[in-house]
C-alpha cells in the first residue's frame, strides 16, 4: 500500500489539527541565498522589484483532481493551498499551470508532457508515488525538476525531490532527541506492512548511526495474530534485570495503538518503566483518549505551527485543510522564490538543494542531492488534554544532522 494513502487516510481522521504556520520563507543559516520578502507574518510584502527582475517562468502542478474517493479532496485542498501562495505574493513572475492527474501513472504522465509542452520549467507534483515514477522519465528527459508530494522515498532521485513527510525523517528526529535525553535501548513493536519496514528500517539505521542498541524487535498483525505473544516479549525486555529497554517504540495509529497498548498493559508493561514512542502515525484525536501513549513522544510539526496555517486557510476557504495540503503552500513558496533568478540559474539542483535549507509553514527543511527530504522536527509529548511540544524543531541544520 502506498503510504501516501496512510497519510491522505489519517489526514482527514485528524482534520481538526491540519494546517501549519504561515511564516517567512527563509534560509535557514547564515549566508546562501536569502529568500526573505517573499512573506511577512500577515501574508503580504512580497518585494515586487525582487519578483519582476527576472524572466516569467511556467510552473506545473500536478495533482489528483479527479482522482476516485478521497484522493480527490485532498488534490483539491492542495490546489487551494498553493494558490493561496499564489495569491499571498502578490505580483510575481510565475504562471501556475494545473493538470489533473486522476490519479492514475498514464493520465499523470500525459499531464506533464502537455504541461512541459506550455512552457513549465518545474514540476510541483504529482502526490502518488506511482504517478511520479511515470512522470520522471518524462521530466528528466528535458532536464526538468519534480518536487513531488508522495512520502515514498524509493521514486525520490537526484532532480526528483520530494516535499512530504517522510518517515524516516520521523524516526531520524525522534531518536536523535532520546538520544541526547540519555535513552540507549530500545525495544520495538513493528507492524507486518510496508509501512513497519520503512520504519524498522529507519530505527535500525538511525540507532546505529546514534549508538543506540535495539535490544528488542516485535512484528504483528494488524488483525491482531502474534500481538500477545510479542507484547509480553518486549514486556519482559522492558523489565529485565539487566540493559533492560528505556523505551518502546510504536509506530501505529489510531485503533491499533489502543490494540498495542492493552496487550502490553496486560503482559505487564508500564509507560513509568519505559518511555513510550512513536511516529506520525499518533497525529490524530484518537491518540489522546490512548493511555499508553500519555506522555509518549513523537516527531512532528508543532500544534502552534499546524493551527496558524490551518487559519489562514480558513479565512481564505472557509474549509480546515487537510495536514498535507501545507505541502503545496510551501512547495510553491518555494518556487516564487527560485523563479526571481534568471534563466539558467533558476530551479537548478544547486538552487534546489542548498546545504543551509528552507524555513517553511511546516519549519526547517532541505533536500538531498538524492531527492529525499530532511526536516527538522519538533518532539511532541502526548496526554488526555493535548499535545505539547517537549522539543522546539531545530532553528537551523547544524554539523552532522
Amino acid at each position: 500500500m502506498d503510504q501516501i494513502q496512510r497519510l491522505l487516510n489519517s489526514s482527514l481522521k485528524a482534520i481538526g489539527l491540519a494546517g501549519a504556520m504561515l511564516a517567512l520563507l527563509t534560509l535557514a543559516g547564515c549566508g546562501g541565498l536569502d529568500l526573505g520578502g517573499v512573506f511577512n507574518d500577515s501574508g503580504s510584502g512580497f518585494n515586487n522589484n525582487q519578483a519582476t527582475s527576472a524572466q516569467p517562468a511556467k510552473v506545473l502542478l500536478l495533482l489528483p483532481l479527479s482522482a476516485p474517493g478521497q484522493t480527490a479532496s485532498i488534490g483539491a485542498a492542495m490546489k487551494k493551498a498553493a494558490e493561496l501562495a499564489l495569491f499571498e505574493a502578490g505580483k510575481t513572475n510565475v504562471t501556475l499551470i494545473t493538470k489533473d492527474t486522476a490519479g492514475n501513472p498514464q493520465t499523470a504522465a500525459a499531464a506533464a508532457q502537455a504541461g512541459i509542452a506550455e512552457g513549465a520549467e518545474i514540476i510541483l507534483g504529482p502526490l502518488l508515488g506511482s504517478e511520479v515514477a511515470a512522470v520522471t522519465p518524462i521530466a528528466k528527459g528535458r532536464n526538468i525538476p519534480i518536487i513531488a508530494f508522495s512520502s515514498v522515498s524509493k521514486v525520490a532521485q537526484p532532480g526528483v525531490y520530494l516535499m512530504s513527510f517522510l518517515p524516516e525523517q520521523e524516526v531520524s528526529n525522534l531518536l536523535r532527541h532520546t538520544s541526547q535525553t540519555g535513552i540507549k535501548t530500545i525495544a520495538a513493536m513493528i507492524p507486518n506492512s510496508t509501512y513497519g519496514a520503512v520504519v524498522e528500517r529507519a530505527l535500525k539505521t538511525s540507532a546505529s548511526r546514534l549508538g543506540v542498541t535495539i535490544v528488542a524487535i516485535e512484528r504483528f498483525n494488524r488483525n491482531g495474530q502474534n500481538l500477545s505473544a510479542g507484547a509480553a516479549r518486549v514486556a519482559r525486555a522492558v523489565n529485565s534485570a539487566s540493559n533492560p529497554a528505556q523505551a518502546v517504540f510504536i509506530p501505529e495509529g489510531g485503533q491499533s495503538l489502543r490494540s498495542v497498548g492493552t496487550a502490553l498493559t496486560q503482559a505487564g508493561f508500564s509507560s513509568r518503566s519505559a518511555k513510550v514512542l512513536g511516529t506520525g502515525l499518533w497525529d490524530g484525536p484518537m491518540t489522546n483518549g490512548t493511555p499508553i501513549a500519555f506522555g509518549g513522544w513523537y516527531a512532528g510539526v508543532s500544534p502552534q505551527q499546524v493551527q496558524k496555517f490551518n487559519q489562514r486557510y480558513s479565512a481564505s476557504y472557509q474549509a480546515t485543510p487537510p495536514r498535507i495540503a501545507s505541502l503545496a503552500y510551501d512547495a510553491l513558496s518555494l518556487t516564487l522564490s527560485f523563479a526571481r533568478s534568471p534563466i539558467g540559474t533558476r530551479f537548478t539542483p544547486a538552487q534546489i538543494t542548498n546545504v543551509e535549507g528552507f524555513n517553511g509553514v511546516n519549519g526547517l527543511f532541505r533536500f538531498r542531492p538524492d531527492g529525499r527530504i530532511e526536516r527538522g522536527l519538533s518532539i511532541l509529548e502526548v496526554s488526555a488534554s493535548g499535545t505539547r511540544v517537549a522539543a522546539q524543531a531545530p532553528a537551523k541544520f547544524s554539523f552532522g544532522f
